[in-house]
């Protein structure tokens, strides 16, 4: 029986009833955020808290116990029986449940608060050898900064990508390449590191803010700066991140071999830099 966490309330997932009125279902009006589970820690949850904090300011959405994440997440990993595995938390604020109208409902209307908890399998074999990927005009609306359950475009645009194979939908706006349909992107220009910088066509993700500050450590030159699709032909490395993925090497863009078509050489030492501090923590 998988347990999942409902309004205050730890449940079996099966019992959980949302009311047909909520503006999540009728509107995609909610915030959700992942966190992954090391085997005994999370990554980096306090960039994920700041993150959901953010998201639903800018929904105007009041969680009073936002805090209480990092708890639930706990004890939805103690509850399924998932300390000693890879594992994920997922978490969806929405609105709450009201008469359908397109203005707020009350403030005394509650928010619906619902997480659950899921092992899985790292995939390995994408880190080590790369994944082939494809680009797509955006067609996302202009709050990408917002990490809201508004998910359609992305969707869509990776059910493209998958049913030809690929591993990921990359988006190009106005020339610029952004990000992925659930993924930031990086490349490898000139020996410099290089991803669109923060703003309202990206989400910040919490595995992009390791890496550039990662980078930044190993020494590697940064430059957040859109990169133009015209340029892929001077791209020597790319790679996707999210929190599920970590850093995993692209090898083919656009149908556009990236480099000799292997993972390079500052990928991997980004990489090795982020499985070290995994492992570290795991000693700790």
């Amino acid at each position: 029986m998988q347990i999942a966490y409902f309004n205050g309330k730890f449940l079996s997932k099966e019992d959980v009833k949302i009311s047909p009125d909520d503006r999540g279902f009728l509107f995609a009006d909610g915030v959700y955020e992942v966190v992954r589970w090391y085997e005994g820690f999370f990554f980096d949850m306090d960039s994920h808290l700041s993150r959901l904090k953010r998201s639903l300011r800018e929904l105007r959405i009041n969680w009073a116990e936002v805090d209480m994440f990092p708890a639930l997440s706990h004890e939805l990993i103690k509850q399924n029986n998932l300390e000693n595995q890879p594992a994920m938390i997922y978490l969806q604020v929405s609105r709450g449940a009201a008469k359908r109208s397109h203005n707020f409902p009350s403030s005394e209307v509650p928010p619906t608060v619902y997480a659950n908890a899921w092992g899985f399998v790292p995939d390995i074999q994408s880190k080590e050898s790369g994944i082939k990927v494809m680009l797509k005009e955006d067609i996302r609306w202009n709050r990408c900064d917002i990490k809201s359950v508004a998910l359609l475009a992305n969707t869509l645009s990776f059910q493209e990508a998958y049913q030809v194979g690929l591993q990921e939908c990359i988006f190009v706006r106005n020339g610029l390449i952004t990000e992925g349909s659930h993924s930031n992107i990086f490349f490898v220009i000139d020996g410099m590191l290089c991803t669109h910088p923060e703003s309202n066509h990206i989400l910040s993700g919490v595995t992009r803010k390791n890496i550039l500050r990662i980078a930044d450590e190993l020494g590697i030159k940064i430059r957040e700066e859109a990169v133009q699709e015209s340029r892929i032909r001077f791209i020597k490395e790319a790679f996707i991140s999210n929190t599920s993925a970590e850093v995993t090497p692209v090898t083919v863009l656009g149908g556009n071999t990236i480099g000799d078509g292997v993972p390079g050489h500052v990928t991997k030492l980004i990489q090795e830099k982020f499985d070290s501090e995994v492992k570290n923590k795991h000693e700790n």
